[in-house]
């Protein structure tokens, strides 16, 4: 496998632009904090980030899944194994998909540093409710100054909680 030329211009520019855009982040995320540094995920931080997306997550929002994991691992065995068409779309009237769209309605009030922030949402089609981690969305409209808020939010708490 050939190593990557530091040197190249267009290399050097994709690494300049990541670089600048991952400071950018830092810089956002440690202001809605007050901080220098970006802080861990704490039972603290979290109420903090609650207060600061209820005051600025532009309602209504439209969300949808990340990827087939965590609270959609149930789906993996139906996309990378089993195909069993019939068994997958019963079981996806009954649980929630990350295909799916759905409507934000509100944060939960509980929330852990392990599980990060929950919300209540409506999926679209048939107007079922669920509660999922909100680190598992993603806005559907991009770009937005929700789909901005959402990352900037799974970044911080993935990364923050080791």
């Amino acid at each position: 496998m050939p190593t990557l030329d530091t040197h190249d211009p267009h290399i050097a520019n994709i690494f300049r632009r990541a670089t600048q855009e991952r400071e950018h982040q830092d810089k956002r995320l440690a202001d809605i904090f007050g901080t220098q540094k970006v802080p861990k995920v704490t039972e603290e931080t979290l109420a903090i980030y609650l207060h600061y997306l209820n005051q600025h997550l532009e309602v209504p929002c439209q969300l949808t899944g990340i990827e087939s994991l965590g609270c959609f691992a149930w789906e993996a065995s139906y996309i990378f194994g089993r195909r069993r068409p019939k068994e997958y779309a019963q079981r996806k009237k009954k649980e929630p998909s990350y295909t799916d769209i759905y409507t934000f309605l509100s944060f939960e009030d509980a929330y852990d540093p392990y599980d990060g922030l929950a919300v209540k949402v409506k999926r679209v089609p048939d107007s079922k409710r669920f509660v999922l981690p909100f680190a598992h969305l993603k806005a559907t409209e991009k770009p937005s100054n929700n789909a901005q808020l959402l990352d900037d939010y799974v970044v911080w708490f993935v990364n923050g909680r080791r």
